[in-house]
């Protein structure tokens, strides 16, 4: 009954606007009492009241004490632009770029996240933390100095979602102008550069960084993309020498450190200098691709420049999926996770070369970057070769990426099944 009443209400507050707006009740004229149109209408009267109520605080309509409501001067509006047919964005998801069902225990993290609502109940009803839970910032200390050699108070670290939202809050610290970077580089990091009005330099090596001077170094020094290789201890030594003798900062993306497949790990550039590296680092890789949970950790000369600004940033990461993390660490979970997740990624890489391998044996391709990752770098020894790869990868919706000006593609094979490689590989060489 209620729902019929409020559609009324409605209805006549709709129609009355329409003929305001299209001048059939003139501005200033006076419309009928409440109760005239209630009875003209077969309406209650508190239903004439609300749509005229409605009018008015829309400002369709104005009151007169003592003698009633009128139509108030309304402006048209020229639409600027013809009506046309809005042209949706098509974000595909490729199917060879996604996890299989294998790589995460989604029924594990569910129990997780309900402990978080059964016991942080009063913590759920509270803002975030501009710079990150508390809770969680105390767990991913612990994790980096485990895992990478990290050394840091709790405090300089920032949770955000995603590297694009801590590099904003970087860029705002301080008055830059310069980032170096070594080819081809990470293109969503550097966009917010670009964005900042950043001059970017690319180099080809590491000499070349050496030779420059510039406020920012970005760089991935435990899996440089796309190869996965590892940058040696005397270039990362020069790298920090470099960054002290031009008062620069190294920016340390150690957004995949751990998929190393017949190597060990090398502890992160952060372990060498506390005073000169950023360093950063993400859970989309270990956990899921649709969980954005980044951080960053900040040397105190510039943790000290976040302490006064902190508060004109907000939290992107809901609470709720700080605390579940949180948890997830606290009870084991992550590091058995991670464990079983590099067996899984081994097996799958395993999988894959030896899917491809006639491929090697036929002199059609070669690859690099097989050590680490879940992507390679299938070199074509004839562009022809190449383009029909494409041209499949294309037809079945499969994601891949050129290498500039090389017969190469980086082709992500993380979303196809073992026991489905061969025969994808299969077709899309066929």
């Amino acid at each position: 009954m209620n729902s019929v009443k409020s559609y009324k209400y409605l209805q006549l507050f709709r129609d009355i606007k329409v003929q305001i707006t299209s001048n059939v009740l003139k501005s200033h004229s006076k419309l009928e009492s409440i109760r005239s149109l209630a009875k003209k209408k077969n309406l209650s009267t508190t239903t004439v009241e609300k749509a005229y109520l409605q009018l008015l605080v829309e400002g369709y309509l104005y009151s007169v004490p003592k003698s009633g409501y009128y139509v108030s001067p309304i402006d048209t509006i020229v639409s600027q632009e013809p009506t046309i047919q809005v042209s949706p964005i098509i974000d595909q998801a490729f199917q060879n770029n996604a996890l299989t069902s294998d790589m995460f225990d989604m029924k594990l993290y569910k129990s997780i996240t309900n402990k978080v609502f059964n016991y942080y109940q009063t913590a759920l009803l509270q803002e975030c933390s501009p710079n990150g839970e508390e809770i969680l910032r105390e767990e991913i200390q612990k994790y980096v100095l485990k895992e990478r050699d990290v050394i840091c108070d709790k405090s300089q670290i920032i949770v955000g979602p995603g590297i694009q939202n801590l590099l904003h809050i970087l860029l705002s610290l301080k008055d830059f102008e310069t980032l170096s970077y070594l080819s081809p580089g990470f293109h969503k990091a550097l966009s917010m550069f670009s964005l900042k009005g950043y001059q970017l330099f690319s180099h080809k090596s590491i000499s070349n960084i050496l030779a420059a001077s510039t406020d920012y170094l970005y760089i991935s020094p435990s899996n440089i993309y796309p190869t996965g290789e590892t940058l040696k201890i005397q270039d990362r030594i020069r790298l920090i020498q470099w960054s002290q003798r031009n008062n620069s900062y190294i920016i340390e993306d150690d957004y995949n450190f751990f998929i190393k497949y017949n190597n060990f790990t090398v502890p992160s550039i952060q372990s060498l200098d506390q005073s000169r590296v950023i360093y950063m680092g993400s859970f989309s890789k270990t956990l899921l691709p649709s969980m954005r949970i980044s951080f960053m950790i900040l040397p105190i000369s510039l943790y000290n420049l976040y302490k006064q600004q902190y508060q004109r940033f907000s939290q992107g990461v809901s609470k709720l999926d700080q605390f579940s993390l949180a948890l997830y660490f606290k009870e084991g979970l992550f590091y058995r996770h991670t464990r079983k997740l590099y067996s899984i990624y081994k097996k799958k890489n395993e999988c894959f070369q030896s899917a491809i391998e006639t491929y090697i044996k036929k002199g059609i391709i070669s690859l690099r970057g097989t050590e680490s990752n879940l992507h390679v770098i299938i070199d074509f020894s004839k562009k022809e070769d190449m383009n029909y790869f494409i041209e499949s990868c294309q037809s079945r919706n499969y994601k891949y990426s050129n290498i500039d000006q090389q017969n190469s593609v980086l082709f992500p094979y993380s979303g196809i099944e073992n026991m489905d490689m061969e025969s994808v590989i299969k077709s899309l060489f066929q």
